[in-house]
């Protein structure tokens, strides 16, 4: 195996040194980390000068560094693209030997954080890997292991399950981490082909429905017409300092008015919170939604602008104003606390595998995907009727289960839109069960049509 050094630019005073080589035919480069004069370059090295000694050492170690790279790559029959070729070259340059870089290869928390700083996902996809990365460092430290490719297996499931359970985790925490366990296995596996374990494809990714909560019209109409002024901050915040005050105001003001946006919209937060000017036109709103898009098929959303939006704007709001989720998130329950929605609302969730019950004041789980969720089931509950499938080429829901999930009614909401059916008004028929049934659904329809 024949390995060239040559300079990176021979035109220049100085230049940087590349080593050189073919494999598989395939041509493989790997920066030396050196310069020199060019007028000091010969036959491959560095003539007599002060710093030919590092610079030849240098080249010597990083073609016995190839050399074994290669030699490596031979042994499992494969043939490296040009980044693993170079990550395996600095592997042997830091002093590894082929058995130590093996194991390490064969690291599965290792590689998931090698994955997350080299992928190339969303920052909130990234996030929740690094909490995933992060749930497997402690669980390794507890059970003082070091989790391989191998060790991945059904068993490990379920014991990592038990785990998170006695922590009293929600089910869908739980299932997002073996969602992205089933992501780090997938890439080294048919990307890396760093193993054959299977066993990752039969994890249960286990989730359930949010139980999470809207805001109705009525609601939405108090938090718009919130008058947010001075003493309005001046009962609610400890800082009173007049240009403190002045900030507060626009502040959640802004605040408020991105909201609203994303409840008339039925928009994601990282949607709503980048519609600009040129994404309105002729009174739509359209906006390629950064999740569910995909770059073969894009598919923007294109929304009526309700008369809330258009008022907003009107008055003159500034989509330009930058506001993070974060900042949303914190001070939406504030806004919504003080547009009095108080009424003590209750929810559900599993935590280490029990259901559990929460009372608490609704602006207190009034998050940034209320607003999404709200703008689904106003939509929903539209009076006359809004076709279910013209509500999801809105919300960009591709299939009813989907679709479902953001559909919020209270029980006292759904039995009131009962009320008139025929089955509970009590109304007897001889009529045959077939004709029964068409009339129960003629009087169904014109009762919705009432509402």
């Amino acid at each position: 195996m024949k390995i060239s050094f040559v300079l990176n630019n021979s035109a220049r005073e100085i230049s940087t040194i590349l080593a050189k080589l073919t494999y598989s035919g395939i041509r493989y480069s790997y920066p030396v980390g050196e310069s020199v004069k060019t007028a000091s370059w010969k036959n491959q090295r560095c003539k007599a000068s002060p710093e030919a000694a590092v610079v030849n050492n240098r080249i010597e170690a990083v073609e016995a560094a190839c050399k074994n790279a290669i030699l490596y790559f031979k042994k499992d029959f494969k043939v490296p693209t040009q980044e693993e070729f170079k990550k395996k070259v600095s592997q042997f340059l830091s002093g590894d030997n082929a058995i130590e870089i093996k194991r390490k290869d064969g690291l599965f928390v290792l590689y998931a954080e090698n994955y997350i700083k080299n992928c190339s996902k969303t920052p909130e996809t990234i996030k929740s890997y690094i909490t995933t990365l992060n749930k497997l460092k402690e669980y390794e430290a507890f059970k003082r292991i070091q989790l391989t490719f191998s060790d991945v297996t059904l068993k490990f499931a379920d014991d990592f399950n038990k785990w998170l359970l006695q922590q009293d985790y929600s089910r869908n925490y739980v299932g997002t981490h073996f969602k992205q366990i089933k992501v780090f296995m997938k890439h080294a596996q048919e990307i890396e082909r760093l193993h054959n374990n299977e066993d990752y494809k039969r994890f249960k990714v286990e989730a359930e429905t949010a139980d999470t909560l809207y805001l109705n019209e009525d609601e939405l109409r108090r938090l718009h017409g919130l008058d947010i002024n001075e003493q309005l901050i001046h009962l609610n915040y400890k800082d009173k300092r007049d240009h403190n005050v002045a900030a507060k105001i626009a502040s959640l003001d802004a605040i408020r008015k991105k909201f609203l946006i994303g409840c008339f919209t039925a928009l994601r937060v990282s949607d709503f919170n980048r519609i600009q000017d040129f994404n309105i036109t002729d009174g739509i709103i359209w906006i390629m939604p950064k999740k569910g898009s995909t770059i073969r098929k894009p598919e923007p959303v294109k929304i009526p602008m309700h008369s809330v939006i258009k008022e907003i704007l009107n008055n003159g709001f500034d989509l330009n104003y930058k506001i993070s989720e974060q900042k949303i998130n914190k001070h939406i329950k504030e806004l919504c606390h003080l547009a009095g929605i108080v009424e003590q609302v209750v929810t559900y969730r599993t935590e280490g595998g029990k259901i559990k019950e929460y009372v608490r004041e609704k602006w207190e789980v009034i998050t940034t995907h209320t607003a999404r969720r709200s703008g689904a089931t106003n939509l929903y509950k539209a009076r006359p009727v809004i076709p279910r499938k013209s509500i999801m080429l809105l919300t960009g829901h591709k299939t009813e289960a989907q679709f479902e999930k953001y559909i919020k009614l209270s029980a006292e909401e759904n039995a009131q839109a009962l009320m008139n059916h025929p089955y509970f008004a009590g109304e007897w028929s001889d009529k045959s069960q077939d004709e029964q049934v068409e009339a129960t659904i003629r009087n169904f329809r014109k009762g919705i049509q009432a509402d």
